[in-house]
């Protein structure tokens, strides 16, 4: 496979944008170059597109697997794993906004309400507006997190869409 210099500019692109949401360069060119390609690749088509270390790739995959973003396939008469990526980026977006709130949200719900509950012993009564503030919003993340797994991505998609439309209509309350 050859990429051209217009894939190769999302790929890196990509790559940026991973590292600025704490997703290593790798990990997300290796899943910006998946996004791209027109057919599945193995892990040795991705070294050699990229640049990178086997044992980079093999960790990059298994990271973009725990996220359902990455798919591997088999073929007959094939001992080599093939991948592609999830194509649909709502569904690609509900997959990382589940995940996200699975390894992060929820665990810091519960640490800010640990601090609530110990600003609030201790009598400490502005730590305890800041930490109630601060449980709002993550509760409230949580909870958009929470439904929009409930519904399919065409539902998700229109919800997101209609997000700034609904923020004018509040405005105008």
């Amino acid at each position: 496979m050859q990429l051209s210099e217009t894939q190769m500019k999302f790929i890196r692109r990509w790559g940026d944008m991973g590292t600025r949401w704490g997703i290593p360069r790798s990990t997300a060119m290796l899943h910006g170059l998946l996004y791209v390609a027109q057919s599945p690749l193995t892990a040795e088509e991705m070294c050699e597109l990229l640049q990178l270390a086997r044992s980079n790739v093999s960790t990059s995959l298994k990271e973009l697997e725990s996220y359902n973003l990455v798919y591997r396939e088999s073929r007959p008469g094939d001992r080599r794993s093939f991948y592609r990526a999830e194509c649909d980026v709502w569904e690609m977006a509900r997959r990382i906004l589940e995940e996200r709130r699975r390894r992060e949200t929820a665990g810091a719900v519960l640490a800010v309400e640990e601090c609530l509950a110990a600003a609030k012993a201790e009598g400490d009564s502005h730590t305890a507006a800041r930490m109630e503030a601060m449980q709002e919003l993550l509760q409230t993340a949580e909870n958009v997190a929470t439904v929009a797994q409930r519904y399919n991505t065409s539902v998700f998609r229109r919800a997101a869409l209609m997000g700034s439309k609904v923020l004018a209509l509040i405005s105008k309350l």
